[in-house]
């Protein structure tokens, strides 16, 4: 017990029920996004856009022979709302579980890394 008594208290809490609280996807990441689902984070594939063709380009088969499979990132960065610098970097705690909806969890972390601009 003394170890949870020694915790500093927490300069703010946020629990994701309402929103994102302005945390945003990398834009680099275009086929995974993270997304608010019951007060829960989520990362999902996106789903590529069918691709359509113009009169202009009627020489493009629109139809691949080989059907293109959503490539999955080992890094979809979620970023955090821009941080003042008077109000200066401080600790982070966060309470996060992996489920893939299989036996897959093994082998995926989180990580939160400091980033410095300018």
């Amino acid at each position: 017990m003394f170890y949870l008594d020694s915790l500093a208290k927490p300069f703010y809490v946020w629990t994701f029920n309402e929103n994102m609280g302005k945390w945003a996807n990398d834009l680099s990441n275009w086929n995974q996004k993270w997304g608010l689902t019951d007060g829960v984070i989520c990362l999902k594939n996106v789903a590529a856009e069918a691709e359509t063709v113009g009169e202009d380009m009627s020489w493009l088969a629109v139809n691949s022979k080989v059907e293109e499979e959503t490539l999955k990132s080992t890094k979809a960065p979620l970023w955090s709302p821009p941080i003042r610098k008077s109000t200066g970097m401080r600790c982070i705690t966060m309470e996060y579980i992996i489920n893939t909806g299989s036996d897959e969890s093994e082998g995926y972390i989180l990580s939160v890394l400091k980033q410095q601009d300018g």
